[in-house]
């Protein structure tokens, strides 16, 4: 394989989410205790910069510092910083010299509330007198104080100060949480731009529905509910009173049946009578109520009726939340192929809250989170690390999971944002996905779609190491992260190899004849035009390969 028949795609900037705190200042003021504090009391995740750039290099700051010296640690926390920059909600303590780097450390600031730690020096100088970790005081401990001085125009641009000198651990990091409190919402959900359409993520959002609904679109005068009949006793129900509620008349309910049956041309020309016979004008709203099997064929009912009629998505399940309801993507299967049949049609308002994933069977919400693994991995090195660290915790606390959708979402709608129509640089979001869909059908669809896009960027991360361009050590790291997740990592025993071929062959994204791949690479993914049949199968299954 050639340079040529591969393309980079760099990730997209992300758009901002909930505020974070970030928590800077001198060595021993006390930043990664107070802040590790702070996130425990605020229920968010807690980022220390030097334990992330610890972690990379599998060597101490202070190692770093003597091996390779100052200019090559402070490279490497710029990539930290700019990394931390990309999360959204969290708790981020950088090391003292963060700040000097004023343009990266701006970025971090941006939407974030900024908290500089200080102390008095004769205090400092306690708290320092037996600290021999840290590179800048090996020599001369009162002496390197001086480079507070030398910092101060730095720490005074970046933050308002907080003085920690009386100050234990879980009084500052008290203090850091009401002065958080006070400068941001109290509010838990997001509101993220997603092109046209706006995302509202977060507990509870639900009952606000028909409230975000009438701010989307002043001129509905009314709605139609889709449903899939799996939620009509749950979300579905709340749906309709939190419509009602905001005074907007809810004129049908179609339920549709749940699993990837329904996508066939017979529902879609189901809804479309229904809309006629409640008498659904063009200043009509359809509200979709499921997973991504629902919103798809809810979406291209809505988008074909009248030539297309406002869409509004409830997703109920965590991969409709972080995927297939944002975007404006909606088709129906036909032919025995998946989507073949679709249009662009863009939903003015997506409504994910996270607490109807509660109820679900835990396989699904697993499958979701393979859509947040790829999310990460195309575009958020440091989401990837935090899922490496706290990947079962991901699935039992709820608040945790909440904050990870808020990720997901965001980095979908960058994408979208950047590529409404899926031309180049959404091809990025198909990371493991021509792998997944050959999986789905060689074993028809027994193998649900979460689970085939784990085994899928597994595979991808193989061909993108094979080609010289994903970092070798990376496929090992996905296993055992989806591993943890509960997720299945290789191909279902049995499967023919012939039948995988002939399934990517015919997958519907090639380009010009040509089967194409995407894979993890740095600072985004690269796309590979027409591997050989024996990359791809020894890919899938190295164990196999000739």
């Amino acid at each position: 394989m050639t340079t040529s028949d591969r393309t980079h795609l760099a990730a997209p900037p992300l758009p901002p989410g909930r505020s974070s705190l970030v928590v800077t200042g001198f060595m021993g003021t006390g930043k990664t205790e107070a802040g590790r504090r702070a996130a425990r009391l605020l229920g968010r995740p807690f980022v220390d910069l030097d334990a992330v750039i610890e972690r990379r290099t599998g060597r101490s700051i202070a190692e770093v510092f003597q091996q390779e010296g100052e200019d090559a640690f402070r490279s490497l926390e710029r990539t930290a910083v700019a990394d931390a920059a990309r999360l959204s909600g969290a708790v981020i303590a950088t090391g003292g010299g963060a700040p000097l780097d004023r343009t990266s450390f701006a970025r971090l600031a941006e939407d974030a509330v900024v908290a500089v730690l200080t102390c008095e020096e004769p205090e400092l100088l306690r708290r320092l007198r037996h600290d021999r970790d840290r590179p800048l005081l090996t020599h001369d401990p009162p002496g390197r104080i001086t480079l507070l001085a030398e910092r101060a125009d730095a720490f005074a641009a970046a933050g308002g100060s907080l003085d920690t000198t009386a100050l234990d651990p879980e009084q500052a990091a008290t203090a850091l949480v009401e002065r958080f409190r006070s400068t941001t919402s109290a509010a838990t959900e997001v509101r993220i731009a997603a092109g046209s359409s706006t995302v509202v993520v977060g507990p509870g959002t639900v009952a606000e529905l028909g409230f975000e609904l009438r701010r989307a679109v002043p001129e509905a005068t009314a709605a139609a509910v889709v449903m899939d009949e799996a939620v009509e006793d749950t979300a579905g129900a709340s749906v309709e009173e939190a419509l009602r509620r905001a005074g907007m008349p809810v004129l049908a309910r179609a339920v549709v049946p749940a699993g990837e049956g329904a996508k066939r041309v017979e529902t879609t020309a189901g809804l479309w009578n229904t809309f006629l016979a409640c008498g659904l004008d063009p200043t009509g709203v359809v509200v979709a109520v499921g997973g991504g099997t629902l919103t798809d064929v809810a979406g291209f009912a809505a988008a074909t009726y009248l030539r297309g009629v406002a869409l509004a998505n409830v997703p109920t399940t965590l991969l409709a939340m972080v995927d297939a309801s944002l975007g404006g993507k909606t088709g129906i299967d036909h032919g025995g192929r998946k989507n073949v049949v679709g249009a662009f049609h863009d939903p003015v308002l997506t409504v994910a809250d996270t607490t109807l994933l509660g109820p679900l069977p835990i396989r699904l919400i697993r499958e979701g989170l393979a859509e947040v693994v790829k999310a990460a991995v195309i575009a958020s090195p440091l989401l990837f690390e935090l899922l490496e660290g706290d990947a079962r915790r991901v699935l039992a606390d709820p608040a945790l999971l909440a904050w990870v959708v808020e990720q997901a979402v965001r980095i979908k709608a960058a994408y979208v944002s950047a590529d409404p129509r899926d031309r180049h640089l959404r091809h990025s979001l198909n990371l493991g996905h021509t792998f997944a869909h050959a999986i789905e059908a060689a074993t028809a669809y027994a193998t649900a779609h979460g689970e085939a896009v784990a085994i899928g960027l597994v595979a991808a991360a193989r061909l993108g190491a094979a080609v010289g361009v994903t970092d070798p050590g990376m496929a090992a790291r996905l296993e055992a992260l989806l591993v943890r997740l509960g997720l299945p990592v290789t191909v279902p025993d049995g499967v023919d190899p012939a039948a995988l071929l002939e399934a990517m062959t015919a997958d519907k994204k090639r380009r010009s004849g040509r089967a194409m791949f995407v894979i993890p690479a740095p600072g985004g993914v690269d796309l590979v035009e027409d591997p050989s049949p024996d990359e791809v199968l020894r890919a899938l299954r190295p164990e196999a390969a000739t």
